[in-house]
């Protein structure tokens, strides 16, 4: 990349050291010239390019200083007229560069959506990283009974809102039709048996208090105190082995009825299912009774005691998580940013619809920043002393105007040459 001041200082002695040539020629061929009259010509066109290139270095000078010093009226123009160069320029920029008509084709032209999926994959790990970094301060400062109450409320609009009875009677119909209920058929046979099985003890006791012996009978009788341990191992062993036979036979009948699919309990309980589907559904009687439900479930701290349970759980497992080498979440961060980039990649609607948001508004806002781009400009260059002025603007465009210089040496030295050739034609 190329130094602008070094350019300006380069330029400068090509334009003074031919300056300083035609200069030293004119000189030379001036006191040549009687000897030799031919070396006229050379003479005329390095007077005329003296002349040319002098005129122009004082015109180029005297935009950024005074020539020699001299402080000449319309000389240092720049720094003389700081105040209304620097609003000059802040009004060419805003009208000529910031405006709808230069930015809008440009602006539209540019695939917002790809470059932010191009920022998404190279700082995906920075996002990931800095997410997990601050979610546990963020979670720290966030009021627990707060987001309990918000979830609760949440919870009971949601219950409020549904229709529990078609909910239900759906979901119920989704699962008997793709034979999801022989499922729930196998699992309230098992709940049952599992039931019987924890409740043995108890059946027994039931079974006791059944058995027909004639205690108060019994109790009359001689030498009762001495049978009654003995009446009372019996009706202990009978309950034992009635209950025993019970529960086998219980469980006998429920190995069957999963076993056979024309079983009577399963065939009653795919009819039982069907109709309460159908009274899930249609029935006013039901929805009465599930409508009943959801106020109970509305009116109840079970919700709240929910609600506040699972916020807590939920910001444990966050706090444990996001301090884990192997976080979950990071991972889902780091898949969902990806997946999030790879949409923009690939999908056009979205491009067009991000790209066209975003187009119309950086437009808006650079539109919108005008006043204060041309008063930056305004109260920086105003903010430069003159000579600082002169100098940033003569480094900029100053190896240019040095091309100036040139020019004006070598036109003005070929219209001396015509001018001298002319006049010695019309002499002859």
């Amino acid at each position: 990349m190329s130094d602008p001041a070094r350019d300006l200082k380069h330029m400068r002695r090509v334009a003074g050291g031919a300056l300083l040539a035609v200069f030293t020629g004119m000189v030379v061929f001036r006191l040549l010239e009687a000897g030799h009259p031919a070396l006229g010509y050379l003479r005329a066109f390095c007077e005329a390019a003296t002349v040319g290139a002098l005129a122009d270095w004082f015109a180029v000078v005297a935009l950024f200083r005074h020539p020699l010093g001299i402080p000449n009226p319309h000389t240092a123009i720049l720094p003389n007229n700081k105040d209304r160069v620097a609003e000059s320029l802040a009004e060419f920029v805003t009208s000529n560069f910031l405006t709808e008509e230069q930015l809008g084709p440009r602006l539209k032209e540019l695939n917002y959506a790809e470059y932010l999926a191009r920022w998404l994959r190279r700082n995906s790990e920075f996002l990931v990283t800095r997410a997990t970094a601050y979610a546990p301060r963020i979670l720290e400062g966030i009021s627990d009974e707060e987001i309990a109450t918000l979830l609760a409320e949440r919870s009971r609009k949601l219950v409020g809102s549904v229709s529990l009875g078609p909910l239900l009677g759906g979901g119920l119909n989704a699962l008997s039709q793709s034979g999801r209920d022989r499922q729930i058929f196998s699992s309230v046979l098992e709940s049952t048996e599992d039931l019987i099985l924890s409740h043995r003890e108890f059946i027994e006791s039931k079974i006791r208090e059944e058995i027909p012996l004639p205690m108060d009978f019994l109790r009359g009788l001689p030498g009762f105190q001495r049978l009654e341990p003995v009446l009372d191992q019996i009706k202990d062993a009978l309950a034992s082995a009635v209950a025993k036979r019970t529960i086998e036979k219980v469980r006998d009948v429920l190995a069957e009825a999963q076993r056979d699919p024309r079983h009577p309990l399963q065939t009653t309980f795919a009819s039982k299912l069907k109709v309460l589907i159908e009274d899930l559904k249609s029935s006013p009687q039901m929805a009465d009774r599930m409508r009943g439900l959801q106020e109970a479930m509305i009116a109840s701290t079970a919700i709240d005691d929910f609600a506040r349970q699972a916020w807590g759980e939920v910001k444990a497992f966050l706090l444990q998580d996001c301090a884990a080498e192997n976080s979950a979440v990071r991972a889902r961060l780091r898949e969902a940013l990806k997946s999030l980039a790879s949409h923009l990649e690939e999908n056009a609607e979205t491009q067009r619809e991000i790209n066209d948001f975003v187009g119309a508004h950086v437009l808006a806002s650079i539109l919108a920043s005008r006043p204060m781009v041309r008063d930056l400009v305004v109260t920086t260059i105003q903010g430069w002393d003159g000579e600082e002025m002169a100098t940033r603007l003569e480094t900029m465009v100053g190896r240019d105007l040095q091309f100036i210089r040139l020019n004006g040496t070598i036109i003005g030295g070929l219209v001396g040459l015509t001018a001298h050739t002319v006049f010695t034609l019309i002499g002859r």
